[in-house]
């Protein structure tokens, strides 16, 4: 019976020439065996490489029972290099059990496909190897889809969106109820503007954002999942005092601002330690499906808060809502403490427990004890360099400079416009939150749509993302200009509640939604696993810098314009985001290649 040039060797590959072409030189990082001499049930896999096409996959020996010489094993393979392990899978090389001979010239096909790494292989190529019987694997396919996660993965996810949720419940409680808190802090109307739309909302987001810059190298060094419920406890237990115990007087504004500031803390050092963990915990097909659900929480919960404070405020008092909206966060901050796990932590302590049992005497020589015990950290610890390194990515550069003009909108929305329609077009206080909640469902329903077309975009034509998110920010200030530019009588009805037109203008401006997810997924992937926390808190700290100032900025146009015009020229705001972001076009691919470094000449596919 004929066989290939390695037949007789246990676990023997295909031919060198062959099966050397896909490897990159990064592969060798990873070797954990040689394919050809390596016992059954032994393997390669190699790392997943811009240089090695997209359906490689590992190298794994088979559990014996399959191939020539016994050992059996393959190419496995998977549309995901990096998730596949194992022996032969779907895509890769292999001889069966029985390896009679198809076709001379197509290769080797294995007449009986094994079930242990998946069945009979389909190479891409002229040649067509079966997958070995017996190889023990496991080959994911890289579509994105929550299907394909296990059930520990499913429930870490559902516990980060809810977690991301619940934490932005309450960062819209007070825009509905703007009025009666400035009633019971005995506040004139420009006082309500200046101190409830200014200064808060300065301290919620711009000292939140310079919080993160010290949260950010933090997530680079300490245990995630305790700084994740350190964080969400910040901002839940606040809220519940001051919904408790802030008295109706003039001093009551400093600790209804102390509070919003401390929730500010928590949400603007959330988004650092949410993204950094959720791109060690999945791999990198599911990152934009978990970076669009996270950016469809934030809206959701934010949209969800400010609703349900519009409709419960009025009847039992501004401060309920606040102390409703702290109760699940409090309850998600223990979930994660109890129930998540941070990847890192656990590969760090595997790795001081082997390098502790290979070096006892230096243990010993310590007293058997460790000079830096894990889950502490020095300041001095923190690289802060960090914040220059990433700022010689251009991508990085251009979605920070993006965020200032395209959150001074968002900004307006969720402090003015809720008061805007009460006051000015005369709508009640439950339907002026029932067009901002519109805005927000419509914003979740172009997020996720948004990010499963952006990904699809992302993969075909990078240079094309851009265009998508650019145009969507550019078109979403639009109906706001139209709606606040409207009389009275096209957006509220005799009844004082919105009209259809008023909901449909709502409904169009969900478009900015398309954004905020693709621009997240941008940086996960652009950016190294060693900086993303850097990198986020330093985005954080921009986005929160538009949200911050802008509502000073916004009452500044107001003194001067009135609020209409001033409401106008903000939502304009958005049009310089668009031409921003359109820059991106060159950017992107180039830094992508490079893998976020840009120190590292491009790596050409």
């Amino acid at each position: 019976r004929p066989g290939p040039p390695s037949e007789g060797r246990a676990g023997a590959g295909p031919p060198a020439a062959e099966m050397a072409a896909p490897l990159a030189a990064s592969d060798l990082r990873t070797r954990r065996g040689i394919p050809g001499s390596s016992p059954a049930g032994a393997g390669w896999a190699p790392s997943q490489s811009s240089d090695a096409p997209a359906a490689s996959g590992a190298w794994g020996g088979g559990a014996g029972g399959g191939g020539y010489g016994g050992g059996g094993g393959g190419f496995g393979g998977g549309a995901n290099p990096a998730s596949a392990q194992g022996g032969a899978g779907q895509g890769g090389w292999g001889y069966g059990a029985n390896g009679g001979v198809k076709n001379q010239l197509q290769g080797w096909r294995g007449n009986d496909g094994g079930q242990g790494g998946g069945d009979g292989g389909r190479a891409s190529g002229s040649r067509d190897y079966g997958g070995g019987g017996g190889g023990g694997g496991n080959s994911r396919s890289g579509d994105g889809s929550p299907e394909n996660m296990s059930t520990e993965m499913r429930w870490t996810f559902v516990l980060l969106v809810v977690t991301a949720c619940c934490l932005h419940l309450d960062q819209n409680c007070a825009a509905p109820n703007l009025s009666a808190i400035a009633s019971d802090f005995q506040m004139t109307p420009m006082q309500k503007d200046t101190r409830l739309g200014g200064m808060v909302q300065f301290g919620f987001f711009l000292i939140g954002g310079a919080v993160s810059l010290l949260v950010g190298p933090a997530t680079d060094q300490v245990d995630r999942v305790t700084l994740l419920s350190a964080v969400v406890l910040s901002g839940a237990v606040p809220s519940l005092l001051m919904s408790l115990w802030v008295p109706s007087s003039k001093a009551g504004f400093f600790y209804f601002f102390l509070a919003r500031v401390c929730t500010g803390v928590a949400i603007g050092g959330s988004f650092p330690v949410l993204f950094s963990l959720a791109a060690d915990i999945f791999p990198a097909s599911k990152r934009t499906l978990v970076s669009t659900a996270i950016s469809a929480a934030v809206n959701v919960g934010a949209a969800v808060g400010g609703l349900m404070a519009g409709i419960i405020g009025p009847r039992f008092g501004w401060r309920m809502p606040f102390r409703i909206v702290s109760i699940p966060a409090l309850v998600c901050a223990l979930l994660v403490r109890l129930f998540l796990v941070d990847p890192r932590t656990v590969k760090l302590k595997k790795k001081a427990q082997e390098e502790a049992s290979s070096n006892q005497a230096a243990s010993a020589w310590l007293g058997g004890q460790d000079m830096n015990p894990s889950g502490y950290v020095r300041m001095e610890e923190l690289d802060f360099l960090k914040f220059r390194r990433i700022l010689d990515v251009r991508t990085n550069m251009l979605i920070f400079a993006q965020a200032l003009p395209g959150c001074i909108p968002l900004s307006c929305i969720t402090t003015f416009l809720s008061d805007y329609l009460s006051v000015e077009q005369g709508m009640d206080v439950q339907a002026s939150t029932a067009v901002t909640a519109v805005f927000g469902v419509s914003c979740l329903c172009f997020a996720v749509s948004g990010g499963y077309f952006g990904s699809k975009l992302y993969d075909k034509r990078k240079e094309h993302l851009p265009l998508l998110i650019g145009a969507t920010s550019c078109l979403a200030s639009l109906p706001f200009i139209v709606l606040v530019n409207s009389p009275k009588s096209a957006v509220t009805s005799p009844s004082g509640r919105p009209t259809v037109f008023a909901l449909f203008l709502a409904l169009c401006a969900g478009c900015a939604g398309t954004a905020g997810p693709n621009i997240r997924a941008i940086l996960m992937n652009v950016n190294d696993s060693e900086v993303r926390g850097t990198v986020f808190s330093a985005f954080t700290l921009f986005d929160d810098l538009g949200k911050g100032i802008g509502p000073s900025i916004i009452v500044a146009m107001t003194a001067v314009f009135g609020r209409r015009m001033a409401y106008t020229l903000a939502f304009t705001m958005w049009w310089l985001s668009g031409a921003v972001l359109f820059q991106l076009r060159s950017a992107l691919p180039l830094d992508v290649s490079r893998s976020g470094n840009s120190l590292l000449p491009t790596k050409r596919k």
